[in-house]
């Protein structure tokens, strides 16, 4: 067994030997019950330390290769285990299981000469239990081998030492997979210099609006606050309401808390609508656009109640289902809830084109239109034992086709340049049309605290709308906390 460890390799030591070792058993050169080299031999044959050799044996009488007799020695177990790797995945919502099995699949048929197979346990895990739950199982050292995270999670895991860095297990796969992303992609998914995850899909802040009811009062899309709060007043007249069966309140949009994140995406929009910036210099910052968001939003509620104050208690789905159940005509949330309204709604695609439109968030004072762009990275965890095989399953589901595929049945926007390109106006027509808003797009802050900055926003946001602070309080005490936060 000829020594062949890469010292300069970004593969840990142990795992290359383990993956010899085991190569080695599976071609018979260790046979089941024999013994293999002591400790010290290993070492000396490899020119590797004993907590090397002692972690890669481990591994293997974990995976059942090994089993281990006091003051015999390590021996071959009399079963060896199949070629088949079993990946654990966690993903948030059932629609990103199809992809992953046809991966597999494909895996399977490209190795079927070798008989290396790939076998998936799936997890969908959605909600806001989704990332503590991950994070709970890599502190019990049982972290899946790959899972799907929002991408404001991304730095934050990478902070904990979660997650392996994707150019480091195959440098050249990356520089022609970030060769093919589109800027914003490429940003939310590096890191410290590195690419940390896969983006799988791209989500815009939108406005959504009855297009139907619109056109029927001769009205065009908002383009600016002042034509929102326009058509707004417009759609309350008691003639509209009745016509059209409106709630109420015309407009609705996430204003706290229990929306969770989709509150800051929003927010953050409204922000950058309004000239303003979250980030500068490195550092988070609340700024003029902060101030004419909130004070905007907070009119919207108590000045022209044209919204109703119970925004501030909407959970992260409430304002899709008002604005498909026909309750409002305005409602600002994300492009990934499309399927959600059709299905709320029971509009087949055609009735769903017919009457829904979507516009990017409406210019504030001193800004310009603007939209937040999020979406979900693939990553892969240190813990893995099957790292090379869960990056090779990464690729696969990542391709162009799956990619596209997975796009168009779900309304998400594909984050390579090489799908954007294939989009059909009328076979892809949603996608194709809300692609034409990453111009507008702006990302959120890449920083491992973000998740305690979103929650801040949100609280900020909330404390406005229900009186107990001004705008110029709320932003002065989310500031030093946020200071305090990231320092």
């Amino acid at each position: 067994m000829k020594p062949r460890l890469d010292k300069n390799s970004a593969v840990p030591l142990y795992r290359q030997l383990k993956g010899i070792l085991k190569e080695a058993i599976r071609r018979g050169r260790f046979r089941p019950g024999e013994r293999l080299p002591t400790e010290m031999e290993l070492c000396e044959a490899f020119g590797v330390s004993r907590i090397t050799v002692r972690q890669a044996l481990n591994e293997l009488a974990n995976e059942g290769f090994l089993y281990r007799q006091q003051g015999s020695g390590t021996f071959v177990s009399e079963k060896i285990p199949s070629k088949t790797k079993v990946l654990r995945v966690i993903v948030p919502e059932a629609p990103w299981i199809p992809p992953l099995r046809k991966a597999a699949k494909l895996y399977n048929e490209a190795n079927s000469d070798s008989g290396a197979r790939v076998e998936l346990e799936v997890l969908t895990m959605g909600g806001p239990q989704f990332h503590s739950e991950i994070a709970s199982a890599v502190g019990r050292g049982q972290a899946p081998d790959m899972a799907l995270i929002d991408w404001i999670r991304l730095a934050e895991f990478v902070d904990l030492h979660y997650i392996e860095p994707l150019d480091e297990l195959d440098p050249s796969w990356v520089e022609e997979f970030e060769a093919d992303l589109l800027p914003p992609f490429v940003e939310n998914s590096s890191y410290q210099e590195h690419l940390w995850g896969v983006p799988m899909d791209s989500t815009l802040a939108v406005l959504w609006y009855r297009k139907d009811i619109l056109a029927q009062e001769g009205l065009s899309p908002p383009r600016t606050w002042e034509e929102l709060v326009d058509m707004a007043r417009h759609l309350q007249s008691e003639g509209c309401r009745r016509r059209y069966r409106l709630g109420p309140f015309p407009i609705a949009f996430p204003g706290g808390p229990s929306a969770e994140e989709i509150t800051t995406f929003i927010l953050s929009a409204f922000i950058w609508a309004a000239g303003g910036e979250l980030k500068r210099g490195g550092r988070v910052v609340l700024d003029e656009g902060a101030r004419r968001a909130l004070g905007f939003l907070f009119d919207l509620v108590h000045r022209y109640r044209v919204a109703s104050p119970a925004v501030v208690s909407y959970g992260w789905k409430t304002v899709p289902k008002l604005f498909a159940q026909g309750e409002v005509a305005f409602a600002f949330g994300g492009t990934y809830e499309k399927g959600w309204i059709q299905e709320t709604a029971g509009w087949d695609e055609d009735e769903f084109r017919e009457r829904v439109g979507f516009a990017p968030i409406p210019a504030g004072p001193g800004g310009k239109q603007a939209t937040t762009a999020g979406g979900m990275v693939y990553v892969l965890f240190r813990q893995s034992s099957h790292l090379s095989t869960a990056l090779e399953i990464l690729k696969i589901v990542s391709s162009p086709p799956l990619m596209k595929e997975f796009c168009r049945k779900t309304g998400r926007k594909p984050t390579r340049l090489s799908v954007m390109q294939t989009l059909h106006p009328e076979k892809d027509w949603f996608v194709y049309e809300t692609s034409k808003l990453f111009k507008l797009a702006h990302v959120r802050p890449t920083i491992p605290q973000y998740i305690r900055v979103s929650e801040q926003l949100r609280t900020m946001l909330a404390n406005v709308l229900l009186k107990k602070e001004t705008v110029e309080q709320a932003i002065s005490q989310t500031q030093a906390i946020i200071d305090a936060l990231t320092q």
